[in-house]
């Protein structure tokens, strides 16, 4: 047994070695725990999970990583030092002021993804850390950029809550308008109050989502009319996954009461971003197959 495994470690023992290995471990370590004080800090879980889309997308790039030559040693030494200042740098900072310093992590990343690259590849390949550098940073702000925009999105509350009593009513759940925020859902039981805030409109998953969109449509090379119906199209099905979202909450409330509500409107938003998110990217590689075979039902027709 021990004859088996010997080999196996030393062939791990050499990947580890080589030099895109190393990068790829080096960068994605310190996310890990960047994202994990982001996360029980108070960021949502979303906007945690995308710089981990970005790494995901870096490592897509390992091919043409590959192709560029070593650095000079003054622009190893440059980036060694940008890796150092900005890996230290945010962990000081937690230590002096753990409360107020968590959601600079992002930026202290990105400062210590630009020296991972000039310290492991030539100067040109540094173009290709805009993608991640952008989803890492776009990630950390789009938790606060949401928060901030909730509030200016409460005049559009009472008109949310009119599509989904009229929603509620197709779906067969009795309810009715009590006030510009709140529903009343006409139950067995009596009448339970549903209220709405800013936030039930689903800013925030907008926003994710948004990211996530914007980077995939720079990475790819379709036409742009074709990435921007694909984006309107990603936005408008995650707009109906949020009623979805919305709807099986109130039908919790409406069966069963409050006394369940609170299991599903913890993890529900989540699946169903997850779910759309898997959806949609998937959908979207597949696009030229898609097209083919609407043209040939559109022949046939």
């Amino acid at each position: 047994m021990i004859v088996e495994i010997m080999p196996s470690l030393s062939a791990s023992f050499r990947a580890l070695k080589s030099r895109l290995s190393l990068f790829y471990l080096l960068a994605f370590l310190p996310l890990v725990p960047i994202e994990y004080f982001s996360y029980i800090m108070g960021r949502s879980v979303l906007s945690v999970l995308v710089p981990f889309y970005g790494f995901v997308l870096l490592f897509l790039k390992k091919d043409r990583l590959g192709q560029f030559s070593n650095p000079g040693l003054t622009q190893q030494v440059i980036g060694g030092a940008s890796m150092v200042a900005g890996f230290l740098a945010y962990y000081l900072a937690l230590q002096i002021r753990f409360s107020n310093f968590y959601e600079v992590g992002a930026a202290f990343y990105a400062i210590y993804i630009i020296g991972l690259f000039l310290a492991f590849f030539a100067l040109p390949a540094l173009k290709l850390s805009i993608s991640v550098l952008f989803l890492v940073v776009a990630g950390g702000c789009s938790f606060y950029m949401g928060g901030w925009l909730e509030f200016y999105m409460e005049p559009l509350v009472p008109f949310f809550v009119q599509l989904m009593v009229s929603v509620l009513w197709v779906l067969g759940i009795p309810a009715f308008i009590q006030t510009p925020t709140m529903i009343m859902l006409e139950t067995s039981r009596g009448f339970v109050p549903v209220v709405f805030e800013a936030g039930c409109v689903g800013i925030q998953s907008f926003l994710v989502f948004a990211v996530i969109v914007v980077i995939t449509m720079m990475e790819e090379q379709a036409s742009i009319p074709t990435r921007f119906l694909w984006s309107v199209g990603g936005v408008v099905g995650m707009f109906l996954m949020n009623i979805l979202r919305v709807s099986m909450i109130a039908a919790v409330i409406y069966y069963f009461g409050y006394d369940r509500w609170g299991e599903i409107h913890s993890w529900i938003g989540y699946a169903l971003f997850l779910l759309w998110l898997a959806v949609f990217l998937t959908l979207f590689s597949r696009r030229e197959g898609i097209h083919a075979r609407v043209q040939a039902w559109r022949q046939k027709l």
